[in-house]
């Protein structure tokens, strides 16, 4: 058998496969022709760049061996289609400011603390709730003509097989999930306006909810009897594919965000812990597992700004010699820590546990002996400093993180792993693929078509490591006494 784990994100598309034993066989990966950023996206768009890469990835394995197409999606955008499936409007994208006024009537309506105890969120626009109540109010084609609204995940399942559910992490980007009911909140979508039917139907992630369409089994060259599979939201599934199974554990994802997804039992029903805008999200391993998103909007596109900004003098080289700017950067680094501290929210205070969109990033410290060097250096420990404060939280509602599995940009670098296992305190074992979020997808996939029995099992076959960094002591008087100023810095910047 060979699965195909699609990871559909807000930029761009990827379709990688796998065979059963978790070997990586082909990836095609296609951008959206959409300009980053905006609020919109083309969601027809976006489907067709979704049926290339599928298309694509399967030319070149064979096909005939294909078992199941499992999805995982970025969060809280949804698309309006009506009954023959066709959209309405644009996608909405999460950082768009249009369901402001929506949210603060629901929050009204029921109270902030009603919503956060069904949801396990903290009342926002950024979520699909208000933004679907913005769209029947404001766009005439989703008034006179919604069927449903599909979250991305759900919307290209329905495309693919023309059945309309969405998996329980994916649900909770929705402001109307009931965490522990598992199901769509009556209560909060009649506050909304719309009724159940409208949204697709939960259910658990790793769920087939049916096959390939005909006509497209034909389009992409796939059997017939290829399984569609709702696998997890992108966090999640990419948690799976880094073996983040365990209380305890967690995945540190560094992309344009950084995402910390930890693992823990129970529901944490205390008010402080979603106030901190952290969630509680059930984990497909096990009924009373969890998961949490510890994130910073400016992660890694922080070090892009950088960059762009500071080193693009470096970028005739860095193509002579076939290497990026950043392995650059990481050659001449600083090999110990100077006074430069670097506050990250260049994009706002966008994440855990503040999300302050007028908040000011900042470098301070430098001096005539600092250089480019030390300002560079100074990105990755703000950057891990951020997250440390994070973990910091979290701890203090019980979450104990005791190692970290590395996925993304962050995993590839030698330096910024040390100074994360460093300022962490924390052993930090990168993944040996930058495929966590599809290989999630593929292992959900084994698991519901009977190759493996659950979860742990699969894993041992699609997860591979590099080596563990564990920490140091060397810097770690310095490390402690930069972050208690780190914090003092992050606090006055916070409201400026």
């Amino acid at each position: 058998m060979i699965f195909l784990g699609l990871d559909v994100g807000s930029s761009g598309c990827k379709c990688v496969a796998f065979n059963e034993d978790g070997a990586f066989l082909n990836k095609c990966y296609e951008e959206y022709p959409t300009r980053a950023g905006q609020g919109d996206m083309d969601s027809n768009a976006m489907t067709k760049s979704i049926f290339g890469v599928i298309k694509g990835c399967a030319a070149s394995i064979k096909a005939d061996e294909v078992a199941a197409i499992s999805i995982t999606s970025f969060g809280e955008s949804f698309v309006p289609v009506d009954r023959d499936g066709n959209a309405l409007s644009d996608i909405i994208m999460y950082t768009d400011k249009r369901g402001i006024p929506e949210c603060s009537e629901l929050v009204e309506k029921l109270g902030k603390e009603k919503i956060m105890e069904i949801t396990c969120d903290k009342p926002d626009s950024m979520y699909s709730l208000p933004k679907i109540m913005y769209s029947l109010r404001n766009i005439p084609a989703v008034k006179e003509k919604a069927w449903k609204f599909l979250l991305i995940g759900d919307y290209v399942a329905f495309k693919l097989s023309g059945e309309t559910k969405i998996n329980y992490s994916l649900a909770c980007r929705s402001l109307a999930f009931d965490v522990e009911g598992r199901r769509m909140s009556d209560e909060i979508l009649s506050a909304a306006g719309i009724t159940s039917d409208m949204l697709s139907t939960p259910v658990p992630c790793g769920t087939v909810v049916g096959e390939i369409l005909p006509n497209l089994a034909e389009e992409f060259g796939l059997p017939k009897s290829v399984k569609i599979v709702i696998a997890a939201h992108d966090q999640v599934a990419a948690a799976l594919g880094a073996g983040v199974l365990r209380e305890g554990e967690a995945v540190d994802g560094t992309g344009s965000v950084e995402c910390i997804t930890p693992v823990f039992k129970g529901i944490i029903r205390d008010k402080a812990f979603t106030e901190n805008n952290f969630v509680c999200v059930p984990h497909p391993a096990a009924p009373d597992l969890y998961a949490t998103y510890a994130f910073n909007f400016a992660g890694g596109v922080s070090l892009k700004w950088f960059r762009d900004c500071f080193a693009a003098n470096l970028k005739p080289e860095a193509k002579q010699r076939g290497v990026s700017v950043y392995r650059m950067l990481d050659e001449t680094c600083a090999s110990e820590p100077s006074s430069v501290i670097v506050v990250p929210h260049f994009m706002g205070a966008g994440g855990t546990p503040d999300l302050v969109s007028t908040a000011k990033g900042t470098i301070t410290g430098l001096d005539m002996a600092k250089g480019l060097p030390d300002i560079y250096r100074a990105f990755m420990e703000g950057l891990t400093f951020e997250m440390a404060y994070n973990l910091e939280k979290l701890g203090q509602f019980g979450i104990k993180v005791d190692s970290l599995k590395a996925t993304g940009g962050g995993a590839t670098s030698p330096i910024w792993l040390r100074i994360k296992s460093d300022i962490l305190k924390k052993p930090i074992t990168p993944l040996l693929t930058d495929e966590a979020g599809a290989a999630g997808c593929a292992m959900l996939a084994s698991v519901a078509l009977g190759k493996y029995a659950n979860l742990y099992d699969a894993a041992e076959k699609f997860v591979k490591y590099g080596e563990t960094v564990h920490p140091e002591n060397t810097f770690t008087a310095i490390y402690e006494e930069k972050y208690e100023k780190y914090k003092k810095i992050r606090s006055s910047m916070l409201y400026m």
